[in-house]
C-alpha cells in the first residue's frame, strides 16, 4: 500500500518588506484650492504655484490640487473680463446722443446744462431733465437748415399730441416741448431724425413718465385726445425768440386750423356728453369751443403779421399772445374734468 509522503517542511518565508509611507498632502495645494474656490484669485494664485514648487521638489502630494486652484483662477479672470466688457457695453447703451433715444427715455444732460454733449439715460421715476416723447424720422433729402427745423418743430408737436395723455399737464412758463433736428453734416452721416423732448427751462428736475396715462378717466382722456394738440402748440409758441419767427407763423397758422377742429369736436361732444361726466363739463365745452373759434381768427391774422424777426419779437415784447383767452377757457374745462391746472 503505497502510503502519501507527508508534506515538505516549508522553506522559511522572508519577513515582508513595509510599504512606503504615503507622501504627505501639502496644505499650500489645500488652501489653493479653497481660496480659488471663493474667488479670491491672487491668493489661489500664489499658494498654488509654492503647492506645485513644493509638491516637485518634497514629493508631496497635491499637485493636482494646485492644477485645479489655479485653473480656477484662471476661470475667474476670464468672467471678470467678461463682466467688464458687459458693463462697459451696458453703459455706453444708456448714454449717448439724444436723438439715439426712443420715446420714454428719461435722461440727464451729460454736461448738466443741455444735448449737445450727449445725454445719460434714467429711470422715469428719478428726478431728470427730460424725456422723449416723440420720434419722427424726417426722410427725403435734407431741406435745409431752416425747413428742417420747422419741419421738425412741426411733426414734433404732431406726434407729441398723440402720444402724450394729457398734453396740458405743464405750464408753458416752465417747461418747453424741445425738437432737436439734424444739420447737414448730422443728415449726410446718417442722422435723419427729428426727436422731441419735454425739458424745463430753469433746468429743474422733472419727474414721472409724460407717456403714462395712469388714473386719466376714459372722460378724461376723451377730451384731452381733442385738446391736445392746441395746448402743446400754445406751449411751443410760447417757447419761441425772435429768430425762431418762421416757426412762429407756421405755429400759428397750424393753430388756427387746429382750433376751428377743435371747436367742432368739443361743441358736438357737449351736445351729447359721456354719462359719467360732471354737469359742469358741457358748459365748459361750449365756452372752450367759442374762444377756439376767436383764437383761430386771432392765430390766421398773427401768420401773416409775422414776417420777420421784428414782427415776432414785436408781439413777444407787447405779450401780445393769441391763445391767452382760449388758455383760461382750457383750464375751466380742465377743473370741470377734474385735471389740474397745467403745472399744478
Amino acid at each position: 500500500m503505497t502510503q502519501t509522503p507527508p508534506p515538505s517542511a516549508a522553506y522559511p518565508q522572508p519577513p515582508h518588506a513595509g510599504q512606503p509611507p504615503r507622501a504627505k498632502l501639502s496644505a499650500f495645494a489645500v488652501l489653493s484650492l479653497v481660496a480659488s474656490a471663493v474667488a479670491l484669485v491672487p491668493v489661489g494664485v500664489v499658494l498654488g504655484i509654492v503647492a506645485l514648487f513644493r509638491t516637485a521638489r518634497l514629493g508631496q502630494r497635491g499637485k493636482r490640487l494646485a492644477v485645479v486652484a489655479l485653473s480656477l483662477c484662471a476661470a475667474w479672470v476670464a468672467a471678470g473680463m467678461v463682466a467688464i466688457i458687459a458693463s462697459a457695453a451696458v453703459i455706453a447703451s444708456h448714454s449717448g446722443a439724444v436723438e439715439q433715444f426712443g420715446p420714454g427715455t428719461c435722461f440727464q444732460y451729460h454736461d448738466g446744462v443741455d444735448a449737445a454733449e450727449g445725454v445719460d439715460v434714467i429711470a422715469c421715476s428719478q428726478a431728470h431733465d427730460g424725456e422723449v416723447v416723440a420720434h419722427r424720422d424726417l426722410g427725403g433729402s435734407y431741406p435745409g437748415q431752416d425747413a428742417a427745423g420747422r419741419e421738425a418743430v412741426l411733426d414734433c408737436v404732431d406726434d407729441s399730441a398723440r402720444s402724450l395723455p394729457d398734453a396740458g399737464a405743464w405750464d408753458p412758463s416752465v417747461t418747453q416741448l424741445k425738437a432737436y433736428f439734424p444739420s447737414q453734416d448730422s443728415w449726410d452721416a446718417g442722422l435723419r431724425s427729428a426727436v422731441c423732448v419735454l425739458t424745463n427751462r430753469d433746468h429743474s428736475g422733472l419727474w414721472g413718465d409724460a407717456l403714462s396715462g395712469s388714473g386719466l378717466t376714459a372722460t378724461q382722456r376723451r377730451v384731452l385726445q381733442l385738446t391736445n394738440e392746441t395746448a402743446l402748440l400754445r406751449l411751443k409758441l410760447h417757447d419761441l425768440p425772435a429768430s425762431g419767427w418762421q416757426i412762429a407763423a407756421a405755429l400759428e397758422q397750424r393753430l388756427a386750423t387746429a382750433d376751428r377742429a377743435e371747436s367742432t369736436a368739443l361743441d358736438a361732444l357737449a351736445a351729447y356728453p359721456p354719462a359719467d361726466a360732471g354737469s359742469d363739463v358741457p358748459s365748459a365745452l361750449h365756452s372752450l369751443a367759442a374762444e377756439d373759434t376767436t383764437e383761430a381768427s386771432q392765430a390766421a391774422d398773427a401768420a401773416s403779421a409775422i414776417t420777420g424777426p421784428d414782427a415776432w419779437q414785436s408781439r413777444l415784447d407787447e405779450n401780445h399772445e393769441t391763445s391767452a383767452s382760449a388758455a383760461g377757457a382750457y383750464e375751466i374745462v380742465r377743473s370741470a374734468l377734474g385735471l389740474a391746472r397745467p403745472g399744478g
